[in-house]
């Protein structure tokens, strides 16, 4: 069997496995739940397995089609040619979790992008069905970040592969139920560091954008212990149960503002300026 036949064939039980594992894991919690009598917002929760189905089935029809598609055509263009070495995966999986990060960062500070990203941050409680609500658009934000990749000589079916196990891990961290990891809170994404990603707390908004190594956070200056407990949620007042307001409120808020903007500068500022930007 060649390599590429191989990975095809890994490829095809990683993603049923991803959703039966994202299934199971979210059923299980709520049962926890449930037997131990735990506080919980059901309505929220169901709203979260309502923003997952949609984020996740429109990513995994962009993936297979034009994802792979336009990924094929850059790998045809390719700078290098480097196979399928074992030390291509670990290149990709590095890879991917830089542009996380980059990713990340950037739909934190450009508000067009943190008005698709706001619905994963929308909830006021931190648990696996906040791990998997998601925009139907955050494949649209991801992918400028990604799509080059294949420019290194990585096949497009690694990317596709690696980026699936990350989600694994993605969903992994989104927990309460984990206290601080001691060593490793220090080296990877852990419960308690994306705790505080999530959290409005003054001192731990805009931190810890990794994916799976808090290297890079470290590096660039954005990682924050978890001291405080943290506050889920958003800045601004919303509070929805509807999947329709929860997928689109911030882009409403947006055409709003613009729609005030005294300029042209105003008007991009709103846009593409951070979030809660204001004109000077």
């Amino acid at each position: 069997m060649s390599a590429l036949a191989a990975i095809e064939r890994f490829n095809d039980v990683v993603e049923p496995a991803l959703y039966v594992f994202g299934i199971s894991a979210v059923v299980a919690e709520t049962l926890y739940l449930a037997k131990k009598k735990l506080p919980r917002d059901v309505a929220s929760r169901r709203l979260g397995v309502k923003c997952g189905l949609l984020a996740f089935g429109a990513e995994g029809i962009w993936h297979a089609t034009a994802m792979f598609a336009i990924q094929m055509w850059v790998y045809e263009h390719r700078l290098f040619d480097v196979g399928f070495a074992w030390w291509v995966w670990l290149l990709c999986f590095v890879v991917n979790d830089l542009m996380f990060y980059v990713s990340h960062r950037a739909q934190h500070r450009c508000r067009v992008l943190w008005a698709i990203h706001v619905v994963h941050h929308s909830p006021k409680h931190y648990d696996l069905t906040t791990g998997i609500r998601g925009s139907a658009l955050g494949f649209a934000s991801a992918f400028p970040f990604y799509v080059w990749i294949p420019l290194l000589g990585i096949h497009p079916l690694i990317f596709l592969t690696v980026d699936k196990l990350f989600k694994f891990y993605g969903l992994a961290y989104h927990t309460e139920f984990v206290d601080k990891l001691g060593p490793l809170d220090r080296i990877l994404v852990t419960p308690s560091n994306h705790r505080v990603h999530h959290a409005t707390n003054p001192q731990y908004i805009d931190r810890n954008y990794g994916g799976f190594f808090a290297l890079f956070d470290r590096l660039l200056g954005t990682f924050t212990d978890e001291q405080e407990k943290p506050v889920y949620g958003l800045v601004k007042d919303w509070d929805g149960r509807a999947l329709w307001d929860c997928q689109v409120h911030e882009f409403r808020d947006i055409v709003r503002d613009v729609r005030q903007a005294r300029s042209a500068r105003e008007a991009l500022g709103y846009v593409f300026g951070p979030p809660g930007w204001k004109p000077s």
